[in-house]
């Protein structure tokens, strides 16, 4: 079931753009917040990131390509559904005052190669371990996305083993 949603979202998403790139409904504008400097330091959004790109589960990853640039692909998790991103960090002025600084913010450009393009914008948050946005793919898709590669961020097969440790401290208390 989940494949066949994944097939129709990836149809619908080639179906609503003209062979020129322009999409075939009206352009739905994406407004980015303000982008905010933390205390802590410029963010960083390089990685590899798990999670949802309009409604389809897959892996991002994201590469520096110079202070205030990064490259991003896209995979979705069955491969269906790919493209890859022109990211741009905002610079913002720290509550504090003094000179722009890179922000929490980036906004981007995507393509899939076969047509498809529009934009977003993605927020990190302060501990750089989530980030969150909108795409724009003839209508709005939300973004949402959790670190893989932090060094504080547990393996599947880590928690497995946390839970089975806890199982069984719980079967010896009772």
């Amino acid at each position: 079931m989940a494949r066949l949603l994944r097939v129709a979202l990836l149809l619908a998403l080639a179906g609503g753009c003209k062979p020129g790139g322009a999409l075939a409904t009206d352009v739905v504008d994406v407004v980015p917040p303000a982008g905010e400097v933390y205390p802590e330091g410029a963010s960083d959004f390089s990685g590899e990131w798990v999670g949802e790109s309009a409604g389809v589960f897959g892996t991002l990853t994201i590469q520096r390509l110079a202070s205030d640039r990064y490259y991003g692909r896209f995979t979705s998790e069955d491969g269906l559904v790919r493209f890859v991103c022109n990211l741009r960090q905002i610079r913002a002025t720290p509550q504090e005052g003094g000179a722009m600084l890179p922000s929490n913010l980036v906004t981007f450009n995507w393509q899939d190669g076969r047509g498809g393009r529009g934009g977003g914008y993605v927020l990190i948050n302060r501990e750089s371990s989530a980030l969150t946005g909108e795409i724009r793919y003839g209508g709005l898709g939300a973004l949402d996305f959790v670190r893989t590669d932090a060094p504080d961020v547990e393996t599947p097969a880590d928690a497995e083993a946390a839970g089975t440790f806890t199982d069984e401290l719980d079967a010896q208390a009772s």
